[in-house]
């Protein structure tokens, strides 16, 4: 029984094989009045086949097996030349190699594997719909130049830091650059295919996650080119900014839970504040038109703006590091309003571990995250104006200006200190 459910086990592996060859060999049997094909029972000998060669391990078997699979492919593909398309024969011989895959320590990826075939072989009709008629040439050019940002540009840039200070850093700044033109991507296709709210929506919490200073830069340049979609970009953008606070939560929990628990009271009280914000200053139409879905992502993939931020992030990160270097890390708060300049999670991360230390205390850390959090609103609100649209930069100051004004205010009422000392006397008692 135990062979049964190892892991390891040559039985296992023989079952993910099985399991390979039935669903694959499902998506290819021949219907009633097709053309004659390998069908269940052959593409499940072709997985026995593959298995076998896999567990026994030997170069030669695996590749006598293989060529006498090949060659019955062959002899029965010449008894049936109406058939056209290689379909079923790639099929087969990927089954194959899954297989193999299945006796070896890979196991789980082989099976994965196996699975995402048998997908693609059984939506054949709605993956032809979807490169013919749902992906237009020009979506498909700016699919292929985003993904050469992230797999060509990026791993060629060296890493590390360079220049004055080591403010350059090649791949940092072509992060956000990616950062930055992946809201564009991102939000075109998600309002595409989900539709203008939900899309509006899931862009938003998507750039929350990954960097609520590139989305806000994206969506401010996307803005500067659909003056239309001000109102609602300046809904969705404080949606964003006030995932923000959450996002830090984690961020500091991971490190020092006791900084998390005593900053909880603030950041939620900004939070929900910045939603309200968004509800009352850029209320949703409530007859559906134009949106952010129809006139704001008017193209999948633009380059230069990404690139104009990404030279003035440059810029900014000179600065900061220099205000850094001369202001030494003597000042806590200091150091937290320069650091969340262009980026509030290192700063995070530096506060956490001075609290786990015993080095800061909870409330002076909960006012640096603060602080920092408020530096990176600002920077935010200057790269807002940029879109030169006041209905969008506005209603997006004064949302950060509702929010920081409750967080301090959070503050001075519950001191973060007895929020600490109120969750470990629960815990001891």
């Amino acid at each position: 029984m135990h062979e049964l459910i190892d892991l390891n086990s040559p039985a296992l592996g023989f079952l993910l094989a099985l399991a390979i060859g039935f669903l694959v060999g499902r998506t290819r049997e021949p219907g009633p009045g097709g053309p004659a094909r390998p069908g269940m029972r052959d593409f499940l000998i072709i997985a026995l086949l593959g298995a076998v060669a896999g567990h026994v391990g030997n170069a030669a078997i695996t590749i006598a097996l293989f060529a006498g699979m090949i060659g019955t492919l062959l002899v029965m593909r010449a008894q049936h030349p109406e058939r056209s398309g290689i379909t079923t024969e790639l099929a087969a011989v990927a089954t194959f190699a899954l297989a193999d895959l299945c006796l070896t320590s890979d196991r789980q990826f082989g099976a994965g594997l196996g699975i995402v075939l048998a997908l693609i072989l059984a939506e054949r009709d709605q993956l032809r719909h979807f490169v013919r008629d749902a992906i237009s040439d020009r979506e498909y050019i700016d699919t292929l130049s985003f993904l050469g940002l992230i797999f060509i540009i990026y791993p060629l840039l060296p890493a590390g830091s360079y220049g004055p200070f080591g403010f350059f850093e090649p791949r940092k700044i072509w992060l956000f650059i990616i950062l930055v033109s992946g809201v564009s991507y991102v939000g075109y296709f998600l309002t595409k295919f989900t539709g203008n709210e939900r899309g509006e929506l899931l862009t938003a919490i998507v750039g929350a996650i990954a960097s609520t200073t590139a989305y806000t830069a994206g969506i401010s340049r996307a803005v500067a080119t659909a003056p239309k979609s001000a109102v609602s970009a300046a809904r969705y953008s404080l949606i964003a900014n006030s995932i923000l606070f959450p996002r830090m939560l984690l961020l500091v929990a991971v490190v020092s839970p006791a900084l998390a628990i005593a900053a909880i009271p603030a950041f939620a009280a900004m939070m929900l504040a910045g939603f309200a914000a968004a509800a009352i200053l850029a209320p949703a139409p409530l007859k559906k038109g134009n949106t952010l879905a129809d006139s704001t992502f008017r193209n999948p993939f633009s380059i230069r703006p990404a690139l104009e931020f990404g030279v003035g992030f440059t810029v900014v990160l000179l600065i900061t590091r220099v205000a850094k270097h001369y202001a030494g890390y003597g000042g806590q708060m200091l150091v937290s309003a320069i650091s969340g300049v262009v980026d509030v999670d290192a700063i995070s991360l530096t506060l956490a571990s001075f609290v786990q230390a015993g080095t800061s205390a909870p409330r002076d850390a909960v006012i640096g995250l603060t602080l920092a959090a408020g530096v990176n609103a600002i920077f935010k609100s200057a790269v807002a104006e940029t879109s030169h649209q006041p209905a969008f930069y506005l209603r997006l100051m004064a949302g950060f200006v509702i929010m920081f004004a409750v967080g301090a205010a959070a503050i001075v009422i519950i001191n973060p200190a007895s929020v600490t000392e109120l969750v470990s006397h629960l815990q001891v008692n």
